[in-house]
C-alpha cells in the first residue's frame, strides 16, 4: 500500500510536466522573446503519468478528493494514450475535411 503513496505523487509530476511541455512551455519562452527557431521540441513522459495516477487512484480511493483530482489529472496528461488515440483521430478527420487542400 505504501507504494501508491510514493506513485500517486510522481504520476501527478508527469501528468503536469506533459500539460506544460504540451501547451504552456512554448508560449511563456515566446513571452520571454525566445525565437521560435531557438525552441526545441521536448518530449514528456508518456504513459508513465496515467499510469501511475491510475494505479494511486484505484488503491487510493478511500481518500477523500483523491478519484476527481486523479480524473483531472489523467484527462491533462497528454502523454496517455487517450490524447495520442485523440490526435491519430483529429488528423484523420481534419486530412478528410471538405475543400481542404493537401500540403505538398
Amino acid at each position: 500500500m505504501f507504494i501508491y503513496y510514493l506513485l500517486y505523487p510522481l504520476g501527478v509530476f508527469f501528468c503536469l510536466m506533459n500539460f506544460y511541455l504540451s501547451f504552456l512551455r512554448v508560449p511563456l519562452l515566446k513571452g520571454k522573446g525566445v525565437p521560435p527557431d531557438r525552441i526545441r521540441h521536448v518530449s514528456g513522459a508518456p504513459m508513465l503519468g496515467t499510469v501511475f495516477v491510475l494505479l494511486g487512484t484505484a488503491a487510493l480511493s478511500d481518500v477523500p478528493g483523491i478519484v476527481p483530482i486523479g480524473v483531472v489529472l489523467i484527462l491533462l496528461d497528454t502523454g496517455g494514450p487517450h490524447w495520442f488515440v485523440g490526435t491519430l483521430l483529429f488528423r484523420a478527420l481534419r486530412r478528410r475535411a471538405p475543400g481542404r487542400r493537401e500540403a505538398r
